[in-house]
């Protein structure tokens, strides 16, 4: 008898990360996306604001694992993600995976920050995340996965795009020397999540490179990886280093899902 695979629904599975961890999952688990702002073939168009869709949704489809990618206002998001909370308390097997950011940490930049670090926001993204966070930890305790994310890379990425269009429009590109973060592949943040689910594991991973790089450095390496005429890049000084950096420290991630600045840097030239 064929042992029937698990469904996940991914809340936001046509952005570049939710794209990622669909490819990952899709050999082994039933997996149902949404989109924000149109349909989606097999799936569904679900905005933040739209909690009692969220409900149908869930009701009907009935998902195993959540994966929540989603973007909007801050307190919709807020809302829409209490409302999947309590959804998923009623049945402790389920899990949910939340993406979050490195943003969380960005009220203290004097040294790069591993899961072990308590969060320390100061912009109003960085607070809603750290708030999700908090809210997703009273709620579902033995459920929660969360993925803090720095700056995401992937062959023609949004970040590649813009470098593209600001070398050929010879615009002003404003960026960062002496700020320094830890990077990751898009594929990689797929990787951890099917190696996270499949080892049931919870709790904070951080995904990203090992080592940390020089922002502005790093743009600068895409740059000649990939053959485009460097930009005129605007540099805003920063006076002392700053670390946008978080990285990973969880021993159970094993060797092989861990990259290097330079392996992510290597993975771009297929765009």
């Amino acid at each position: 008898m064929t042992k029937l695979r698990k469904k996940v629904f991914i809340i936001g599975g046509t952005g570049l990360v939710g794209r990622a961890i669909k490819e990952s999952l899709a050999q082994t688990y039933e997996v149902v996306v949404t989109a924000g702002h149109h349909e989606v073939a097999g799936g569904y168009q679900l905005q933040a604001e739209d909690t009692d869709r969220l409900l149908e949704i869930l009701e009907k489809e009935n998902p195993q694992i959540v994966i929540s990618t989603i973007n909007g206002a801050f307190v919709p998001q807020y809302t829409f993600h209490t409302i999947l909370a309590d959804w998923m308390s009623k049945e402790p097997s389920k899990k949910l995976l939340f993406i979050s950011t490195a943003n969380v940490f960005d009220g203290d930049l004097s040294q790069p920050c591993t899961e072990q670090t308590p969060p320390d926001p100061e912009s109003d993204y960085g607070k809603f995340k750290r708030d999700c966070e908090i809210m997703l930890m009273e709620k579902l305790p033995a459920q929660l996965i969360i993925f803090r994310l720095g700056a995401v890379w992937a062959p023609d990425c949004p970040r590649i795009q813009e470098l593209r269009e600001y070398s050929a429009s010879g615009k002003p590109l404003e960026t960062y020397p002496n700020d320094y973060v830890n990077v990751t592949l898009a594929a990689q943040i797929g990787a951890y999540a099917k190696y996270v689910l499949q080892q049931d594991l919870k709790g904070i991973f951080h995904v990203g490179s090992k080592d940390m790089v020089d922002y502005y450095a790093f743009q600068k390496m895409v740059c000649a990886q990939l053959q485009i005429k460097l930009p005129q890049f605007a540099p805003v000084e920063i006076p002392e280093k700053a670390y946008q950096a978080v990285l990973p420290a969880r021993t159970e991630i094993p060797d092989a899902l861990q990259m290097t600045v330079s392996q992510v840097l290597e993975a771009l030239k297929t765009s």
